[in-house]
């Protein structure tokens, strides 16, 4: 007779092929769990993990490490200029708000640049949980109100600036975007790559995919009990913008989902909550794909095919900015 705990596999028959053969090969280097580490390790371990899901970096115009600064803090960015053009994309990387960082970023990152035809300033803000919430929110404003203070002079649009963000950084952008209305800092979009939107919710998708996929169950309490380590509530609408009473008047959003994410749903949640409060929304579900394959340029053509996306929606968006203009001169 089997053991009552042992479980059934996971049906991955509806993953892309690549994503398949990339879960086995993790599960087969049976590399320990995120929260068995100390943050410190999963931090160290990551920065070389998450960088080797990118294969060949493209080349960009140039390159320009910047600091902005935050009270007596100083954060680390990555300017990527694009030849000839103003536009710009404000970027914050995933990780669960303990891990990443822009070098682990610097592969997709690059790759968006010149699929958006546009700058991207790529900012790393602070982690938990030596720097719990809010630190990484405020981190984010204070870039954000950096940019807009010293666009011009460094030769970036400021006025119309796309967010943008993967899962926990695409977490950050939603609220920030929240924020930038309530102060009136002027956006042209948001890109929110499967966002996390509640923190306080049990939803399908995450006891669906609660394992034998990329992101687990457990590791995404670790990450939220660490990241809230500093007292504030999961249902406090700046960590789950998907219970912030107002969602009206944000900027346009592509919201981009992958089918077999514990995510998924509360993306879904969330376009739909979006929609609803009468915003400029683009949602996407991609099939077959998993949580961050956004990084994942060496399992498959996907992350490429979903830079590409997001550049030609931004490009559009901005186009249609450049129409409006010329239409009230």
């Amino acid at each position: 007779m089997e053991p009552e705990h042992k479980r059934a596999p996971a049906d991955r028959s509806r993953l892309l092929p690549e994503y398949r053969a990339l879960l086995e090969e993790q599960e087969a280097l049976g590399a320990p769990a995120m929260e068995t580490l100390s943050p410190q390790q999963a931090r160290a371990d990551s920065e070389i993990r998450l960088a080797l899901h990118w294969g060949v970096k493209d080349e960009v115009a140039r390159i320009e490490n910047l600091e902005i600064p935050n009270g007596d803090i100083g954060l680390k960015a990555r300017l990527y200029r694009m030849a000839g053009t103003r536009r710009t994309i404000l970027f914050f990387h995933g990780g669960g708000w303990m891990v990443g960082s822009i070098e682990t970023h610097d592969g997709p990152v690059r790759t968006l640049a010149n699929a958006a035809r546009a700058n991207v300033l790529s900012v790393e803000y602070r982690k938990a949980p030596e720097a719990p919430f809010p630190a990484a929110l405020e981190d984010a404003e204070a870039a954000l109100l950096w940019l807009q203070a010293n666009g011009g002079v460094l030769g970036l649009d400021a006025d119309r600036l796309i967010l943008a963000g993967d899962s926990a950084g695409a977490s950050i952008v939603a609220s920030l975007a929240i924020r930038a209305r309530d102060l009136a800092v002027p956006l042209a979009g948001q890109v929110l790559i499967y966002p996390a939107t509640d923190l306080a919710g049990t939803s399908a998708s995450r006891a669906e995919f609660s394992s034998d996929f990329s992101l687990h169950q457990s590791t995404m309490v670790w990450f939220a009990e660490n990241y809230l380590c500093g007292g504030t509530p999961p249902s406090d609408p700046r960590v789950s913008p998907l219970l912030a009473p107002d969602l009206s008047r944000l900027a346009p959003a592509l919201l981009v989902t992958a089918d077999h994410d514990p995510l998924r749903d509360e993306g879904r949640s969330y376009a739909q909550r979006l929609i609803a409060a009468g915003n400029d929304v683009c949602y996407e579900e991609w099939q077959g794909t998993i949580h961050g394959f956004f990084i994942m340029d060496r399992a498959g053509r996907a992350a490429r095919k979903l830079i590409g996306r997001i550049g030609e929606w931004a490009e559009s968006l901005w186009n249609r900015h450049d129409g409006a203009e010329r239409g009230g001169d």
